[in-house]
């Protein structure tokens, strides 16, 4: 029996996903492992693994159409299988839609299909709403006169995926231009913008609108206060630039704030701790979500116990995690079980912000930029390298005090770096 190949659900507030590349044909020969497509989720990019082997029999969408999570998008199978058509054998959703799309005139008005002078079934509606299709020039080929989803699918033009994708985001229709390739394909350079001279509208990835949703609940459920404090780097870049210059090990300011954090939350656990309604969730591990921007949005991937790592070992995880994240190939277990956060945003010069919490934590670091003022030293005036550091804490979970106090063994860590070293 032909299996379905679904469209993940890789998180509870996931809804749909992207189809971006199909690395496999219909007729290809699959084996389990083998990567069928790219998919963008809520979170980032990932590569879709087949769980089963045989002939690809069907992609049931193309390359570049959002997809709800759960409905089969291919099917694999012995080769001139039958793909199920049965709700029994089936994704019980797509067969409702196979249902609507096979009744009469009369009942589709109260099924969702549209009764004006172009009749259409939801599936069809969405695809040519997607590929930005005028559904009047399609011809349709359903029982009762309606446009169908694959109707729409064979009127769309031939197009590659990144065409698809930039079309997409700027709202195109594909049905207006041209293709330069064989037999009028579209690819990227032919897509022209359509901006008017007023105002351009920029569509938002499934990162950017899962993020949004989720720092808006956040502000409105949690008590935030923010606390700013001034730490004195100059020892530290001087240790970090002997480590360069003798080890090779090129550390960044940021792997030696997580060092710094890392051992603080072992001695601060509240400050390690999520809540739970009349209780307090305490993380024996400690794991650091360390914000990281990319072209599709904000991601934070996961540095797991970091208090556990030298600093050479920690200097190569930040570093591959950060690769991974901007070419888009975090796994979920990346992206999941942070217990504290970090937001990095002093190579921008930003000399204090409030960051916001990532829920269920107890709080996130905001690292701003390093300044060189003056200052007295042992009665003299010298110059000195001093960063903000802004704390942003959930007031449920800890007050004033103990962030305050949390904040001086940050502080005094990145004072005394040798202390990060053991």
């Amino acid at each position: 029996m032909a299996e379905a190949v679904i469209m993940p659900k890789t998180g509870m507030a996931m809804e749909e996903g992207v189809i971006i590349e199909w690395l496999k044909r219909e007729g290809d020969e699959i084996a389990v492992g083998d990567v069928l497509a790219q998919i963008e989720t809520d979170k980032s990019t990932m590569d879709l693994e087949s769980d089963a082997s045989g002939t690809l029999l069907k992609l049931v969408y193309e390359a570049g159409t959002t997809v709800p999570v759960t409905l089969p998008i291919a099917w694999i199978g012995k080769k001139g299988e039958k793909i199920p058509e049965t709700v029994s054998e089936a994704n019980p959703v797509q067969e409702v839609a196979k249902v609507v799309e096979a009744i009469p005139e009369p009942i589709p008005q109260a099924m969702g299909i549209s009764t004006g002078k172009i009749l259409a079934t939801p599936a069809a509606k969405r695809a040519a709403s997607e590929r930005k299709i005028d559904l009047a020039t399609v011809t349709p080929s359903g029982k009762w006169g309606e446009v169908v989803q694959k109707d729409v699918l064979s009127a769309s033009p031939r197009v590659t995926p990144l065409a698809a994708r930039i079309a997409q985001d700027k709202h195109l229709n594909l049905q207006d231009v041209t293709g330069s390739g064989h037999g009028g394909k579209i690819y990227a350079k032919d897509i022209k913008s359509e901006d008017s001279g007023e105002f351009t509208r920029l569509p938002l990835t499934n990162i950017q609108k899962i993020t949004g949703k989720r720092m808006l609940e956040s502000v409105l459920t949690i008590p935030m206060v923010t606390e700013n404090i001034k730490v004195d780097m100059t020892r530290l870049l001087e240790l970090k630039q002997a480590i360069l210059d003798e080890s090779k090990v090129k550390a960044s300011v940021n792997d030696f704030v997580i060092k710094a954090v890392a051992k603080a939350l072992r001695k601060h656990p509240r400050m390690n701790s999520m809540f739970d309604g009349d209780a307090l969730i305490q993380k024996h591990d400690i794991n650091i979500g360390m914000a990281v921007a990319t072209d599709r949005g904000l991601l934070v991937p996961v540095i797991r116990r970091a208090d556990a790592l030298t600093l050479s070992s920690l200097v190569e995880k930040t570093k591959t995690t950060i690769e991974r994240a901007r070419e888009g190939k975090l796994t979920m277990e990346e992206l999941t079980g942070s217990t504290f956060s970090i937001s990095n945003v002093g190579m921008f010069g930003i000399t204090a912000f409030t960051p916001i919490i990532n829920p269920p934590e107890a709080g996130i670091l905001g690292v701003c930029t390093i300044e060189k003022v003056p200052r007295i030293v042992d009665g003299a005036l010298t110059e000195r390298s001093i960063m903000t550091l802004s704390l942003t804490f959930d007031h449920r979970i800890v007050d004033g005090a103990e962030s305050a106090q949390f904040l001086q063994s940050v502080v005094s860590l990145l004072e005394h770096p040798l202390q990060l070293m053991v």
